[in-house]
């Protein structure tokens, strides 16, 4: 996935969370030829006097927070490859410095599930950071808060770095659902094909397992293992991802009550349509309808969604 459809899809989490974070923060990744974090996003904090970082703004790995929660959660092979290119520059009194320095980091980051920088490539700037992976635990982004050290201290800081977990929990999810979608329409067997075109035809109506075997000429168990083998998932499964694509569609797309968006997508009422949604999703059916629209009005690569046109201070680098 592109760093710009990576920077969509997270779009709706990043703003949904606007209310709760007191400082600037934002998204981001790994730039392994230059190895540094480089920001995608960045939503303005609500105070004059927060940072206004931009997107393209890039810091070194082994200072920066974003840049070192997705460093920790690289495959080995991959960190080893990357850590004997880095060398270390010392910024402040707390920078890293060395290679056996930022590998006992890197462990205590996928430990506690969590970077943090307290004032290592800039006085007085604190930041944490969270790493967002794919479904295969491979990380593909990072969140990250940022501020002053006297408006972020460690307590305040550590509460914004909870919030941006559940926020990475949702978009991984979010990651996990687009995954299906790929799966899905991938080219696939004759079986598997019929299958899916049955699933679509009839969204409404559950399709029993002899039903289906008997309309695409397979047994029940073999239909089964194709569709493992071709989607990583169950015919069940399947039926319910499509289900819940529909349904996100309808709740962006049209103003149905949700009672009737239920209907329309085979769940039996609204509160086992709203159940399986915040299951799968991470967010109500209702939620997920408000932070599109949020997203949709407001948002904009550069953070300022549309609240402010100046820079409320001078740009740095995170």
């Amino acid at each position: 996935m592109s760093p710009e459809t990576l920077t969509l899809l997270a779009a709706p989490f990043l703003n949904g969370i606007r209310e709760k974070m007191t400082e600037t923060y934002g998204f981001s990744f790994l730039d392994e030829a230059s190895l540094k974090s480089v920001v995608l996003a960045s939503v303005t904090g609500p105070d004059y006097v927060c940072f206004n970082i931009a997107p393209g703004t890039a810091t070194p790995v082994y200072t920066s927070a974003p840049g070192k929660a997705f460093f920790a959660h690289l495959p080995e092979k991959a960190q080893r490859r990357l850590l004997s290119r880095i060398r270390f520059r010392k910024f402040t009194a707390h920078t890293l410095v060395s290679r056996r320095s930022f590998e006992a980091e890197l462990a205590r980051i996928r430990k506690q599930g969590y970077a943090t920088d307290f004032a290592e490539e800039a006085q007085g700037c604190h930041c944490g950071g969270v790493a967002v992976l794919d479904p295969e635990k491979r990380p593909v982004a990072a969140l990250w808060i940022s501020g002053m050290a006297k408006r972020l201290p460690k307590t305040k800081l550590l509460a914004s770095i909870r919030t941006l977990q559940e926020t990475a929990l949702l978009i991984e999810k979010a990651l996990a659902a687009q995954s299906v979608r790929t799966h899905i329409e991938t080219p696939h067997s004759a079986s598997v094909k019929a299958a899916l075109a049955l699933f679509k035809d009839r969204i409404r109506q559950p399709v029993r397992h002899e039903e289906l075997a008997r309309l695409c000429r397979v047994s029940y168990s073999t239909l089964r293992t194709a569709f493992l083998r071709e989607t990583g998932m169950t015919p069940g499964q399947c039926q319910l991802s499509l289900r819940l694509e529909e349904a996100q569609r309808l709740l962006a797309e049209e103003a149905s009550p949700i009672t009737a968006i239920a209907e329309q997508t085979g769940f039996c009422n609204q509160k086992h349509f709203s159940m399986i949604f915040k299951r799968k999703l991470g967010l109500s059916p209702l939620a997920y309808r408000r932070q599109h629209a949020t997203s949709t009005a407001a948002w904009s690569p550069a953070g300022q969604g549309g609240r402010r046109p100046f820079p409320k201070t001078r740009p740095r680098e995170r």
